[in-house]
């Protein structure tokens, strides 16, 4: 039963610290790396031997196989050496490293969140890492400071050496039970991973501090249960404490005396009554073993007050945080499937991990197998969507560098608010949809309406009720003229859309190239989400577009200055490290590459290659501009100069040249600090003219730079894309022939963006207006025609050409881009000519056919 403890006086403070025998002495771990073999043989026996197997990680095409890293001790090591498997040194003494590197000097970096605690967020006194006694004592001067959002602490039960399991519980009304839907988030099940307790306590402190001016964490304390148990092992802590009093120690399990065997210790995360003791793979019954599982299911007191405490209360979404290797694990544990909700888990951990890019699937597959873990028990008795991430990389490792703990923290952020967020209903728009309503050309102009459709998603595991969602605009170039429109309950993880659109009119001798700023909100049962958009009135076309998967460097080069002694621009597929992205921006099949400031060795650490002791600059061709009306350069940058022991000192600079790099002139600074300096893809737009004149020799440059001693700097730029408004010298595309009514509405029609210059390479045809999720074709051809055909009209002839098959999403819209010099017919489609394009598309149950067909767009291509 959970008991209520009365606050004691903050300045006086006694926990108790019950007095138990210490134990052996902490013997020296090393840290090795073993080759694995095609076949996974090395693997499975590596998990059958039950070693604490930390990392598996892949060394790519380059590279050549995959390892695993594992910890070991002396006899352990010794085992291994008798195999006839590559083994390698890594770390000799793995606590010693990990306490010399925390006792370095290196101080916090500075946050937003704790500061006012003591001791302050991120400066514990285990090499910033909070005792077991100090996460008592902040976690009640949080509560004394939020009295009516957090509940005084209640005790789950005792350790085996009488320690208390400290529950707090965040809400707005903390002591009733409301009946609003739960989350939990644990730590320190492995006495070794401290982080995941820092990042329990940042999540805490982020919602409460920024109740009632955060829209995000003022929904969520109003609308969520939320639990904290930040310390699940609080002996094996403290005995980490005791052997590594500044940080470091590399105890993993709690502190069972084990009989006669001299060893000590159960993995609790082992312990877990729900598929307990399945087999040996990565659960051992070896009491030396560093995953012994206990001689019973919840054989450990900490673990039967966690298995009470899940079966009292009913977790919707939890999160029993670990470290390390960048890992968002979810069930199954304990045999490598896939859960049969597998598609809730992937749309909610898709989402979680939408920022920090860890690699998101079933811990049996994407690390090890494991039985009787919390993940599987919650799973697998509860229903929740239980995940146990593995916070950092392999340079953080178990004790991440003191200036990692809030980086890391900020770094999974978002993570934990989704998983919250997931817990209820959680409604987002997912996309919208803007079409001309006039005269048919498809570009928004001066005098026409703009219909604009939202697609929602119920991300959540609750019905959301009601929701209004609304269109505004800021701009003095429009107005809107119908603004809310109400959409019926959605269930959970269902789509749905407003029954009509939202309308907009374009005031008359509106220029073009004038953006019109959409502004879309989604609201209902206290949630509230926006979408913003841009119109750019006359159409907009590409001028350029580099995702740079092509077999050269298409004009980008290396440019000045260059003068840093490692960690210049490359184009590669990048190796992924704390710093630096472990993918491109573009993915998709075959999409690998982009430019990133040095390249690293497979498994090297934070650093090894980044930007040091000077500059590098990436610079673009040349473009031509002349008689631009505007242009817009679109980039995706990833920046990272907030690790190291001097974060945050070092900056990232766009600058645009409009002499063909003669001069330059400073469009973008981003750093030393901020929001954009801690890794992560974000895109970025810049307005050229706003800056430099569109001359006929405009060119971009990134340059990074490092001059501050010991900072780790690292960058990457992808699918980078010039735009400008209008259609330019080529005429706009024209709607024609006649649509016929379909079992959605009116009939379907074709559309496109982009440029008709078949130098440009960058057209793309539409159709909106289709049955959801039907299947159909685009076609084209040279004439015109009107020929009944199915429950539609035929308007495409003289010899048709059709494109892939395409299913129709669940609003009823698909796109096709189209290269003109590489149709699929013979030839390509010329300059000068004009071609008509028609879809072509299934729709069962409605007319006599079970077909029909679009209207037809006529489109003239131009050099």
């Amino acid at each position: 039963m959970i008991t209520a403890n009365a606050l004691a006086p903050l300045l006086f403070l006694a926990l108790p610290t019950p007095q138990a025998d210490p134990g052996p002495t902490a013997e020296a771990v090393h840290l090795v790396r073993v080759e694995l073999d095609a076949g996974g043989g090395v693997a499975r026996e590596l998990a059958r031997l039950g070693l604490d197997v930390t990392h598996v990680g892949a060394r790519g095409a380059d590279g050549g196989g995959a390892f695993a890293e594992v910890v070991v001790d002396d006899a352990e090591r010794g085992l291994l050496g008798g195999r006839d498997w590559t083994v390698s040194l890594i770390i000799e003494d793995l606590a010693g490293y990990y306490a010399e590197r925390l006792a370095s000097g290196e101080l916090p970096r500075a946050g937003t969140h704790g500061g006012w605690l003591s001791p302050p967020f991120g400066a514990g006194s285990m090499g910033g890492y909070y005792t077991y006694n100090e996460i008592v004592s902040v976690v009640d001067q949080i509560q004394a400071a939020f009295p009516t959002l957090v509940a005084p602490r209640t005790s789950l039960g005792q350790s085996i050496e009488g320690r208390e399991l400290w529950l707090w519980k965040v809400s707005d009304n903390p002591l009733l039970d409301e009946g609003e839907a739960e989350a939990r988030f644990d730590a320190l099940h492995h006495a070794r991973e401290p982080e995941g307790m820092q990042i329990a306590l940042w999540f805490m402190l982020w919602l409460l501090e920024g109740y009632g001016s955060d829209p995000v964490a003022t929904y969520l304390v109003d609308e969520r249960e939320l639990y904290f148990v930040p310390c699940v092992n609080p002996d094996g802590y403290a005995y980490n404490q005791q052997t590594n009093p500044g940080g470091g120690g590399m105890w993993r399990k709690n502190r069972r005396p084990n009989g006669g065997l001299g060893s000590y210790g159960v993995d609790l995360n082992r312990n877990y009554p729900y598929q307990w003791g399945y087999d040996n793979s990565g659960s051992s019954n070896n009491p030396l073993s560093e995953t012994y599982r206990g001689q019973s299911a919840a054989s450990e007191p900490e673990v039967a007050a966690m298995v009470a405490f899940l079966a009292g209360r009913e977790f919707s979404t939890a999160l029993s945080i670990h470290t390390y290797s960048n890992l968002w694990l979810s069930p199954l544990g304990y045999v490598p499937s896939y859960p049969a909700n597998w598609s809730e888990y992937d749309e909610v951990g898709g989402l979680a991990t939408e920022e920090n890019g860890y690699q998101h699937g079933p811990a049996s597959i994407i690390l090890y197998e494991a039985n009787g873990t919390t993940l599987d028990q919650d799973h697998g008795v509860h229903g929740t969507l239980a995940w146990s991430p593995e916070i950092g990389s392999s340079s953080d490792g178990f004790w991440p560098p003191t200036s990692r703990i809030i980086p890391l923290a900020e770094e999974n952020l978002l993570a934990c608010t989704r998983t919250a967020l997931a817990a209820g209903a959680w409604v987002r728009a997912a996309n919208l949809t803007a079409l001309e309503v006039g005269d048919g050309d498809g570009a928004f102009e001066g005098g026409e309406s703009v219909a604009v459709s939202v697609g929602l998603r119920n991300s959540g595991r609750l019905a959301s009720g009601t929701l209004d969602v609304t269109l505004t605009t800021t701009s003095p170039h429009g107005e809107v003229l119908l603004g809310q429109e109400t959409v019926a309950s959605l269930a959970p993880f269902t789509d749905g859309a407003p029954a009509g659109a939202l309308l907009l009119r374009i005031f008359p001798g509106t220029p073009a190239g004038t953006a019109l700023p959409l502004v879309v909100t989604v609201s209902g049962g206290g949630w509230s989400e926006t979408l913003t958009e841009e119109l750019i009135v006359g159409g907009e076309i590409t001028l350029a577009a580099f995702d740079f998967e092509a077999a050269g460097n298409e004009g980008w080069t290396v440019g000045v200055p260059n003068d840093a002694s490692t960690g210049t621009w490359t184009r590669v597929n990048p190796r992924g490290t704390a710093a630096q992205p472990e993918d491109d921006h573009t993915g998709g099949g075959g999409n690998t590459l982009c430019w990133v400031t040095g390249q690293g060795s497979v498994g090297g650490s934070l650093g090894e290659n980044d930007v040091d002791g000077g500059h590098t600059t990436l610079l673009s061709p040349s473009f031509d501009l002349t008689g631009r009306e505007g242009a817009r350069l679109e980039y995706w940058r990833w920046y990272s100069n907030d690790t190291g022991a001097a974060p945050n000192a070092d900056i990232f600079e766009v600058d645009l040249s409009a002499d063909g790099g003669g001069s330059w002139t400073n469009a973008r600074t981003v750093g030393p600090t901020g929001s954009d300096t801690g890794g992560g893809w974000i895109m970025d737009t810049l307005l050229i003219e706003s800056h430099v004149s569109l001359t006929s020799s405009v060119r971009v440059r990134f340059t990074v730079s490092d001059l501050g001693s010991g900072s780790i700097v690292e960058a990457a730029i992808d699918d980078v894309r010039l735009t400008a408004p209008g259609s330019g010298d080529c005429p706009a595309p024209v709607a024609t022939c006649v649509t016929t009514p379909n079992s959605v509405g009116s009939g379907a029609r074709v559309a496109s963006f982009g440029s008709t210059g078949v130098s440009d390479g960058a057209f793309t045809l539409t159709a909106a207006g289709l049955p959801a999720n039907q299947y159909g074709i685009f076609f084209f051809g040279p004439n015109q025609i009107s020929v009944p055909l199915g429950d539609g009209t035929l308007c495409v002839g003289g010899g048709l050409s059709r494109l892939s098959v395409m299913q129709a999403d669940w609003t009823g819209n698909v796109q096709h881009a189209l290269d003109f010099n590489a149709p699929p017919a013979t030839g390509a489609l010329l300059p000068g000519t004009s071609w008509l394009f028609q879809f072509w598309y299934r729709d069962p149950g409605f007319g006599t056919s079970g077909f029909n067909l679009s209207d037809a767009l006529e489109v003239t291509l131009c050099p």
